[in-house]
């Protein structure tokens, strides 16, 4: 028994001395990484790219910074040569959190760079892709006192809450692959920039294959996440005439609110959605698209009588009218850029039987669609104003 006792602690023994020691390993290791958390890409000139990185890095004192490198190149594998031998720590892409590529680069493609980080098995298919509305190094070089915390970290923390807050759809690099290499749907990304030492979205990049084409206002970003996803909680603000509800503003005992403006405005939220977009016509290229809605009456601009039924059913028929017509503007818009971020390709593609047909050749396709939009919105629920 005494001789099992003595053999047991001496294992204990063995093992906590390996387990000590792998940990003192671990952290001299730490110490030595450099942990790459942003990537910039610029286009420094023809066939050469300026590429950035944030490194996080940690001291012995256990004080965490933040170094910049940048380097040019003509691909990524040696941007990260350059990198390294610029910095005595080894350069990991682990911790990677979003890459912003310059607007110039953006217009002129950027697969390649996409492709080598598909390529490298450290990088997360979550990684935030993103579009400078002018240069990326001016981004990523953005003061911490300002920002309050590491670039990388801020810029995911940016998206991830407005995409969480269905206010951007999601621009991860799995969502980019998949729409670039399926064809019948174009990808979209998040356009970032820097005003009066913030960093705010200031719209959406939409892509023409790998080549920005267009780019799209923060105002219809609400009808692309339409067009493109559910709604669980959304909320828009709609304009309108206010001489179009005259009949149903309510007076308030002969006193008339809301003279500061001469719109109505109307706020929905909770809003719920579903949205079908279907072939209806093959031979004259018909697309019909229906969007289901829910929603609650949160706020007016001028007091309205809600009591009447009748009421409610006029102001959802305006409502209707007015998202139909924004639906069927944004659509042109699309057209008219070649961009087919909705993925009316492939709706197209699903009901033509035969040959598959090339990107190429939907593209040429895709000019002569014709669409038909119906919105169905039902307010069941009002705030305040009642």
């Amino acid at each position: 028994m005494q001789k099992r006792r003595k053999w047991l602690k001496l294992v204990i023994g063995i093992t906590s001395f390996f387990l000590l020691t792998s940990c003192g390993v671990e952290t001299k290791q730490l110490e030595r990484l450099g942990l790459i958390t942003a990537i910039g890409f610029d286009l420094k000139k023809e066939n050469k790219i300026k590429g950035t990185i944030s490194v996080t890095k940690f001291d012995p004192m256990a004080k965490v910074m933040t170094n910049l490198i940048s380097a040019d190149a003509n691909t990524l594998q040696t941007l990260r040569a350059e990198e390294n031998l610029a910095t005595d720590q080894r350069l990991e892409m682990g911790q990677l959190r979003c890459v912003i590529y310059s607007k110039e680069l953006a217009e002129k493609g950027i697969i390649q760079l996409v492709n080598a980080l598909n390529r490298d098995p450290t990088v997360g298919n979550m990684v935030y892709l993103t579009i400078a509305e002018k240069d990326a190094f001016s981004i990523i070089s953005m003061d911490e006192k300002k920002i309050k915390v590491n670039i990388g970290t801020y810029l995911y923390n940016l998206i991830r809450q407005n995409v969480e807050r269905e206010l951007l759809i999601s621009p991860t690099l799995h969502e980019f692959n998949h729409k670039f290499f399926d064809y019948g749907q174009d990808p979209v990304l998040p356009i970032i920039n820097v005003k009066k030492d913030k960093v705010a979205i200031s719209g959406v990049a939409l892509f023409n294959d790998d080549k920005m084409a267009a780019k799209l206002s923060n105002d219809k970003l609400f009808y692309l996440k339409l067009l493109t996803d559910e709604y669980r909680t959304g909320s828009k603000e709609l304009e309108f005439d206010r001489d179009e509800f005259k009949n149903i503003i309510n007076t308030q005992g002969g006193r008339n609110f809301g003279e500061i403006y001469n719109k109505l405005f109307i706020s929905l939220d909770t809003l719920r959605s579903n949205t079908s977009i279907k072939l209806v016509d093959k031979k004259n290229l018909g697309f019909k698209v229906e969007v289901e809605m829910d929603s609650r009456l949160l706020e007016t601009t001028n007091y309205l009588e809600l009591s009447e039924p009748a009421n409610m059913k006029f102001i959802e028929k305006k409502v209707n009218k007015e998202m139909e017509s924004q639906i069927k503007k944004l659509l042109l818009f699309f057209q008219k850029n070649q961009v087919d971020p909705v993925g009316i390709g492939n709706e197209y593609m699903a009901h033509v039987r035969g040959k598959p047909i090339s990107q190429k050749e939907w593209k040429e396709i895709y000019k002569s669609v014709k669409f038909d939009v119906q919105v169905n919105n039902t307010i069941s629920r009002t705030g305040t104003m009642d």
